[in-house]
């Protein structure tokens, strides 16, 4: 081997320029701050819907609804995995770490924060959207601030975009259905005036075609699957599948003003959808929060997000019990993980998770 300050074996060398020096890859903005387990119940703070002692001013729970902390009314029996004690009960605490029937404390955070700013609007963007609990809730709470909102949630299924439009429905949100092919669904957004827009279609980088299974009412597993005869799901379940027309993010996010929350929850599915789209989605959403559903999903997010100057806010990672044989990685998930982005591109941000750089 040779020793690296030996001097070459010939005299006839070449003067050559020293090297440039590459400038060393760098993540992450420095910008923000993350958000601490201590700042949770604060920050959730901010949705409580105002109201008088013995839960006064909140809505009426009508014997079928749970109506929780931030005044948002859930029709328990359309939920089969919500617990039926819940229908009739009105809960004024934070769902730290858990409300118990729709999601962890940290997709809160994620929509709590996105609506923190002087802005005189909001908009959400909710892909693979169940029943449009974030939608729905970041449309309330922001007309409660006095902003002009505005949302769309897309989901795939026809039976839970009916849910979509029965919990607008249920939280006094005007929503409209736009279903179709591609093509008429991405004319009918650019036109629609409704407040929420329900699309029943699968979330995706191109326009196209896509199978997705038939699922049971409690099944909330759904992912779509580019095979033309799929026999099975990602989880090894042999389903049946339909037909599904896609949109795109240019169709979702397309508008002029900017859209303070992306939620993108696609069972595995995430990068698609987010890697294609990230030049779009930089130049118009300050917050992207991902439900996460493989380990792979996670790291790829962190490292091209990072690079682009993305801060994660929050994350819990998903968990996994390797069983047996599954299609996918993302068949041997048992529990969901959550990524919370900030954008540095918007600095638009709330003090608590913004760098003091006086």
């Amino acid at each position: 081997m040779r020793k690296p300050w030996a001097k070459a074996a010939t005299t006839d060398q070449v003067a050559t320029a020293a090297p440039a020096t590459a400038t060393p890859v760098m993540y992450g903005n420095g910008l923000h701050l993350p958000v601490y387990p201590a700042q949770v119940p604060e920050i959730l703070e901010t949705l409580r819907a105002p109201m008088l002692p013995g839960n006064a001013g909140l809505p009426d729970n009508e014997g079928v609804f749970c109506v929780d902390w931030a005044g948002i009314r859930t029709r328990i029996a359309m939920l089969p995995w919500a617990p039926a004690r819940f229908a009739g009960t009105t809960r004024s605490r934070i769902p730290v770490p858990s409300d118990g029937y729709r999601s962890e404390a940290e997709e809160y955070v994620g929509l709590a924060i996105s609506l923190s700013s002087e802005k005189e609007t909001y908009r959400v963007v909710e892909v693979g959207a169940g029943w449009a609990p974030w939608a729905v809730m970041g449309i309330v709470v922001a007309r409660r601030q006095g902003k002009r909102a505005s949302g769309i949630a897309v989901e795939a299924d026809p039976l839970r975009a009916t849910w979509c439009l029965q919990h607008a429905a249920d939280n006094g949100v005007q929503a409209e259905l736009i279903s179709g092919s591609s093509v008429e669904i991405a004319a009918a957004l650019a036109t629609s005036t409704a407040e929420l827009q329900v699309v029943q279609a699968a979330g995706w980088a191109t326009l196209t075609t896509l199978r997705f299974p038939v699922l049971d009412d409690g099944d909330m597993g759904g992912a779509v699957n580019e095979e033309v005869t799929p026999e099975m799901d990602y989880r090894g379940a042999h389903l049946e599948h339909f037909d599904v027309p896609t949109v795109t993010l240019g169709s979702l996010l397309g508008s002029d003003e900017s859209t303070d929350l992306l939620h993108v929850d696609l069972q595995g599915m995430e990068l698609e959808v987010i890697l294609p789209g990230t030049d779009l989605i930089e130049s118009k959403v300050r917050f992207m929060a991902v439900g996460t559903h493989n380990r792979y999903v996670e790291g790829q997010l962190q490292e091209h997000l990072l690079k682009r100057e993305w801060a994660l806010l929050m994350e819990s990672p998903s968990t996994a019990f390797f069983d047996g044989v599954r299609p996918t990685l993302t068949g041997f998930t048992t529990q969901d993980g959550n990524q919370l982005w900030a954008n540095s591109r918007f600095r638009d941000t709330p003090p608590v998770i913004y760098r003091d750089r006086s």
